[in-house]
């Protein structure tokens, strides 16, 4: 019996040594988790080397990152590269399956959506466990594929009209229209890059901003989290909570920063409203 052909899982994680990590730690989690919990699901690991090497997405990875019918992205470290992989992932409405290392601090942006943790001890039996975890959501991600309540879909969860898509240009040129997009991204990392560079030269507002929205939104998961602290003062801190992102949602300069601290103040308003419950 011939042997069915496996499909390709894109892996967004980091590739290189990175500082409070142990040496070689993410290849470790590549070969010990990643790797075999593919191969469980029918799919076939591809991780992108070429794209960490180069600082640049290649246009054979580009479309792969696209293509790829699932993928798997590893948010531990906060990597930039990783983070801009699956925006452009989660852009295109693609299946996506979410993981990171216990005590990985979240990521504001995208709290909402679903994530597999592991452990960076990698023990033998919790390497096991977390591989039949991932399995299992490798398959229940693909099969939720479409479905409008899939949670793990940016997409779905803005309510937006429509995912990105490849331009159609004619005669079928889809390597042209890969590489239009790829300068486009190319441009738009240059754009990053400089607004990081001028970050640290100068304390711009917008970036006090986004430090004071996380802030917030680690404040309250801490709370949320915390067993010891008494109801009144639970009540207490949520409400200062959320006069502080009213402050601020107030000084926004444009809409999208306004919608972020506009859905803060109704996660804080949802949790004060549990803790009287």
């Amino acid at each position: 019996m011939a042997k069915k052909e496996e499909k390709d899982c894109f892996i967004i994680m980091p590739i290189a040594d990175t500082d409070g990590y142990p040496k070689g730690h993410f290849g470790h989690v590549y070969e010990d988790i990643i790797q075999p919990s593919c191969e469980l699901a029918g799919f076939k690991a591809v991780r992108a080397d070429e794209v960490k090497e180069t600082n640049l997405i290649h246009l054979d990875i580009l479309k792969k990152l696209i293509a790829a019918p699932i993928a798997i992205c590893d948010l531990s470290s906060r990597n930039p590269n990783v983070l801009f992989e699956l925006g452009i992932r989660q852009a295109f409405d693609k299946p996506v399956v979410l993981i990171q290392e216990k005590d990985t601090p979240k990521i504001f942006d995208i709290t909402p959506l679903r994530y597999l943790e592991y452990s960076q001890d990698m023990k033998y039996h919790e390497v096991l466990s977390v591989q039949k975890k991932l399995k299992a959501s490798i398959e229940a991600t693909a099969a939720a594929e479409g479905d409008n309540t899939n949670i793990n879909s940016i997409v779905k969860l803005l309510a937006l009209n429509s995912p990105a898509q490849i331009p159609d240009l004619e005669n079928g040129k889809e390597s042209l229209a890969l590489e239009v997009m790829q300068a486009e991204l190319r441009n738009m990392r240059h754009i990053m890059e400089a607004s990081l560079s001028d970050g640290q030269r100068g304390k711009r507002r917008d970036s006090i901003t986004a430090i004071e929205y996380e802030r917030i939104s680690n404040t309250l998961e801490k709370l949320v989290s915390a067993k010891r602290i008494p109801f009144e003062e639970k009540i207490d801190r949520c409400r200062r909570l959320m006069n502080e992102t009213e402050e601020l949602m107030h000084s926004c300069r444009n809409e999208e920063e306004h919608m972020h601290f506009r859905r803060l103040m109704e996660r804080i308003s949802n949790v004060e409203r549990e803790i009287i419950a």
